[in-house]
């Protein structure tokens, strides 16, 4: 026991001396070597390391966003319209040419004000500077000097009070020049031609902010592959990439962001991702193909290297082992790049130098058992939940109140009705204050009607005798817009408030024959989609103008699903199963908006639109289930899973120094998944080529209890360590 104590203090203060910067080419050796086969010598070589990123083939995808604030009026486009180039998406705020012509008046006075100041303070310095010389005429130099001081007075006075405004005016005309490039501009029209895949707005006055997306528009001439976020300084650091497309390699150009845009997005965004523009790609080659991206970076020159299992960490540094007859002690040293197998050795260790290499040869010995990978073809597929949704509905209201008597229809959602079906019938109960109170709606909306009709003829009489009156310029320019504006509104008011009107004689008329009948049938007053029924029930009381339920217009059907795999990608084909009254319908449809060409600002990234191959609406269901293949792999490696072990970390100390790790390890953390962070980067115990035992780092696309398909970090000539 003692002798084990000092073993371990002298062990400790060699740690400690060579932590406190004494330099020592061979360590103490104190320990003795558990396994005299379980070493390595160190020496040069060419170090490579492998990053896989799973992407797609998507389209060339411009975003239309603007940099000021505004709201949409009069939107012309859907997600899944084809446009046109030069076409009309939407028009800005329907308000900004009257706060054009506002601030343009206001400038306009503004000006005027300051010139006829300007000139006044002129006049009267050329009074004082004429009595001024008439003093200095008649050698009355007092006179003279005091003229002169209140001319400098004056001055001084004149530029402190109007320097402030002139610089106000300075501010209001770029106020006023902004407001007019983006009345010139209102016309909001599509940049490429290509297909809706974004909208960030639905219904006029919906807001648009500053630099965030609106409108996305895939331009399907230029087929673009993608994947997760690889900044450019990481991408530059690699020395070869490809793409891996159907078992093929492809030359790929990564394409940079604007660096302010970046870093605008790394604020909004859920998911950052990266272009490429890649070449040769043939004709089949479809928008939503699975690709794999294959980053490499080779040292330019051999580096010093040993096994990543000679290196431990502790206290904030890395530690080898170096080895010398039958004894062993401890040394820091730096490290550099790294791959699956080897690690650089930057300083601290010299070329030919024997390390320890792993514990794992103690704990399960030096000869193992092997196996080796096979080799299979792997299809990998998806399937989710989708719902039904329309970029049109109404509401159905219920016009009387009573009773339901009976129901026509299904009480599930999304229920097919043609104009003109039978819906519900409903027992009337019509009391006096029903009576009364569309008495006074139809009283409150004739007499408000005969008001305002009156009020604002006089006011358009006035607004126009007082243009008439006004002589040309901006003031008269902006009275006549407002007086268009005003008339146009009169005459739309004359329409709606007579169909109020008539509503609300209709209402009365209705009570009254609703108040004659037995029993009343409200049918459906135009072909759609009504959602769930479920909520109504015979005997169940309705009140007047009570919304049942929503009606979608058929000609604007799409499913919506949510993909948090994010396996379902622009383009693809995917197979629908749903059922109607007990039937299941199969079909296919087309992916047309998901996350590779969805703006990252998005609220969900992982969202997706899918419409149907065929257009026969009506049998089409609610709820569906979509299915697709995601990616597949030829001749993919096949392990047992019991061969596949997960590096955790243990420790806060090793989090704390992250930042100490070379670039490509972090990068190759960066790219896993919350969940393999979790578990920890999979890997496997194999030869290397030196007979040594080494950590082999894999990829996997899929894993059962049983078998683990690897579709990077080994091959089929591996021998795979049993444990």
């Amino acid at each position: 026991m003692k002798r084990r104590i000092k073993i371990l203090a002298a062990l400790l203060i060699a740690v400690m001396l060579t932590g406190c910067g004494q330099k020592k080419n061979v360590p103490e050796l104190l320990v003795p070597v558990e396994n005299p086969d379980a070493v390595f010598v160190s020496k040069r070589m060419p170090l490579t390391t492998v990053t896989m990123m799973e992407g797609s083939v998507c389209p060339d995808v411009t975003d239309v966003k603007f940099d000021f604030d505004s709201c949409i009026y009069d939107l012309k486009v859907k997600v899944g319209d084809y446009v046109e180039e030069g076409d009309v998406l939407f028009y800005l705020d329907k308000d900004l040419e009257v706060r054009m012509k506002e601030a343009e008046v206001e400038l306009a006075l503004r000006k005027k004000n300051y010139e006829v100041a300007v000139k006044q303070f002129n006049d009267q310095i050329k009074n004082l500077k004429n009595l001024k010389n008439m003093f200095a005429n008649m050698q009355d130099w007092y006179d003279y000097n005091l003229f002169d001081i209140n001319i400098r007075e004056m001055e001084a006075k004149f530029a402190i009070q109007y320097d402030s405004v002139y610089q106000e005016i300075l501010e209001y005309e770029d106020d006023y020049l902004d407001l007019k490039e983006q009345y010139e501009n209102s016309e909001i029209k599509a940049p490429v031609s290509g297909q809706i895949v974004y909208l960030g707005v639905s219904d006029d006055g919906d807001k648009i902010y500053e630099d965030t997306t609106v409108v996305s528009i895939a331009d399907q001439s230029k087929k673009l592959l993608c994947c997760e976020l690889i900044e450019e300084k990481e991408y530059n650091a690699y020395t070869d990439v490809k793409a891996i497309i159907r078992g093929k390699e492809y030359d790929i150009t990564y394409i940079p962001y604007d660096e302010e845009e970046l870093y605008n997005k790394k604020f909004r965004a859920k998911v950052l991702y990266s272009y490429f523009s890649a070449e040769g790609l043939p004709n089949d080659i479809a928008f939503g193909d699975f690709v794999t991206i294959r980053l490499t970076a080779t040292s330019s020159n051999p580096v010093l290297c040993v096994p990543k299992e000679a290196v431990t960490r502790a206290n904030g540094q890395n530690y080898v082992r170096v080895v010398s007859g039958d004894r062993q002690g401890m040394r820091v040293v730096t490290t550099g790049i790294n791959n699956k197998n080897y690690v650089e050795i930057t300083s601290g260790l010299s070329e030919g130098e024997t390390v320890f290499v792993a514990n794992n040869l103690t704990r399960y010995g030096v000869n193992y058992e092997t196996t080796a990978a096979t080799t299979g073809d792997y299809r990998l597929s998806g399937s989710t939940q989708i719902v039904r949704r329309s970029m049109h509905s109404e509401p159905l209201v219920n016009p009387v109140p009573g009773k339901i008597k009976e129901i026509f229809i299904g009480n599930f959602s999304q229920i097919y009705v043609t104009e003109g079906q039978k819906l519900y019938s409903i027992v009337p109960e019509i009391n006096e204050s029903d009576w009364e109170e569309a008495k006074h709606n139809l009283q409150m909306a004739q007499d408000n009607y005969a008001k305002k009709l009156k009020d604002d003829k006089e006011a358009l009489e006035k607004q126009l005798q007082r243009l008439r009156e006004m002589s040309a310029g901006v003031e008269r320019e902006l009275a006549q817009l407002k007086y268009d504006i005003a008339l146009q509104n009169y005459e739309q008011y004359k329409i709606d408030g007579q169909e109020l009107i008539d509503k609300c004689q209709e209402r009365l008329d209705n009570f009254e024959e609703w108040g004659n009948s037995e029993v009343y049938t409200i049918y459906a007053e135009r072909e759609g989609y009504l959602s769930s029924f479920a909520a109504y029930t015979v005997g169940k009381e309705l009140q007047a103008d009570q919304i049942m339920c929503e009606l979608y217009y058929p000609d604007s059907l799409y499913y919506e699903g949510n993909d948090e795999q994010r396996r379902f990608r622009y383009g693809m084909t995917v197979d629908v199963e749903y059922s109607i009254s007990g039937e299941t319908f199969k079909t296919t449809g087309t992916v047309i908006s998901a996350y590779d060409v969805r703006p990252e600002e998005g609220n969900n990234v992982t969202t997706f639109y899918v419409v149907l191959s065929d257009e026969d609406f009506k049998t089409s269901g609610a709820n569906a289930t979509v299915s697709g293949e995601y990616c597949s792999a030829e001749n993919a490696m096949i392990i047992p899973t019991e061969l596949v072990y997960r590096e955790r970390k243990n420790g806060s100390a090793e989090e704390d120094d992250v930042e100490d790790e070379d670039p490509l390890t972090q990068l190759l953390k960066k790219k896993l998944s919350e969940e393999e962070q979790e578990k920890g980067i999979a890997y496997v115990w194999a030869y290397d080529e030196n007979g040594q035992a080494v950590k082999r780092y894999i990829t996997i696309v899929e894993q059962s209890r049983e078998l683990t398909w690897v579709c990077d970090g080994i091959t089929g000539s591996d021998q795979l360590v049993i444990h």
